[in-house]
């Protein structure tokens, strides 16, 4: 084994070291050291990118539209190239019948789903502080929307049997196991005896599912809704629990609920978004209205009968909820929001800790 690793390094010119803490490779390859995106791999690698929008809150008069693709066309195209995108839906989708509704307590249209994923969203994390504003039977009517637009989620479940089953999804060879919680539900009880209902940050409980998902996927992702509220650094308690799931062995965590943009760092082997910010919600102040689009390369290459993946660089496209010229709330690249979107980009640059694209 020996020589076909030390022939694998003259071919490629790689030094026998490894450097990095993000590759999972078997001991026996632990000799070769490449950065596999900048080499011109065989056909059976794979390049894929993971990614998560933050909050989409249907505010009024958001709820009212009757469709959304007119919302996101301007960053579609940007959603598309995603090759698996999380969102956090953080208005229940529980539809008309429970009456359509903003803050306090969300109940959002059920087309709201299907238009997410016509543009590019591949599963919708429901884990969040208002996962119980319509109470159980809200929750499953938006589970059973979910169902009927062939929509993966995450985060709140209709039985245990539910619960238990992992979130696994493979992207060209990529195997991604998703996890998913919330600190809490606004102090809305989860029903008693239903504890299954929604995931909520127990770490006793996290523990166990990133032990039991980790030896059968590639890559852990972990959304997870936590930190204050209109705060644009996280808290002592959202970097003490990063910690613990770096240490637990997720390789990627996408933060939500401060409905604005905090940074971007890494522990270790983890990439760490602490808040995308707002999606798509009707709040106009501070900088609420400035989100973004968090997503990391992976890599995965077979050699010889073995599997490398490679976790590698994170990115982030900023942006922004704008009023068009119908008066209509539509997202948009920050980019392209107005007269002061160069510096607006600049802020998010500096503040966020990654160049944007």
């Amino acid at each position: 084994m020996l020589i076909t690793v030390l022939f694998f390094s003259l071919l490629t010119g790689c030094e026998p070291f490894m450097k990095s803490e993000s590759v999972k490779v078997p001991n026996d390859l632990a000799l070769i050291d490449c950065k596999l995106h900048s080499m011109h791999l065989p056909e059976n690698s794979a390049h894929i990118t993971v990614g998560m929008v933050g909050d989409i809150l249907l505010h009024n008069p958001l709820y009212t539209y009757d469709n959304y693709n007119q919302s996101f066309k301007d960053i579609s195209e940007e959603l598309q190239k995603i090759d698996f995108l999380l969102a956090n839906q953080e208005s229940l989708p529980a539809g008309k019948e429970f009456g359509l509704s903003g803050y306090p307590r969300f109940n959002s249209p059920k087309h709201i789903i299907r238009d997410l994923k016509e543009n590019g969203v591949d599963m919708i994390n429901l884990a969040n502080n208002h996962t119980m504003d319509q109470n159980e039977e809200g929750l499953r009517k938006a589970i059973a929307h979910m169902k009927e637009f062939g929509m993966p989620y995450i985060g709140a479940y209709e039985s245990q049997e539910d619960q238990e089953t992992e979130r696994i999804v493979d992207i060209n060879g990529v195997r991604i196991g998703v996890l998913a919680y919330t600190f809490g539900t606004n102090g809305l009880p989860v029903p008693k005896g239903k504890d299954y209902m929604v995931g909520i940050t127990d770490r006793v409980k996290m523990k166990k599912d990133i032990e039991s998902i980790r030896g059968k996927v590639d890559v852990v992702v972990a959304s997870i809704h936590w930190g204050t509220e209109y705060v644009l650094e996280p808290s002592a308690y959202q970097e003490e629990l990063a910690r613990f799931l770096s240490d637990s062995d997720v390789d990627i965590i996408f933060g939500h609920h401060p409905h604005v943009l905090q940074r971007y760092e890494k522990i270790g082997k983890t990439h760490i978004f602490y808040s995308l910010g707002n999606f798509y919600s009707g709040q106009q102040f501070d900088t609420t209205n400035i989100g973004g689009i968090g997503k990391v390369d992976i890599h995965k290459l077979e050699f010889a009968g073995h599997e490398i993946t490679t976790v590698g660089d994170a990115h982030l496209i900023p942006t922004a909820v704008i009023r068009n010229a119908q008066r209509r709330f539509v997202v948009v690249p920050l980019k392209q929001a107005g007269k002061q979107a160069a510096r607006n980009v600049t802020w998010v640059e500096k503040h966020v800790g990654l160049t944007a694209e």
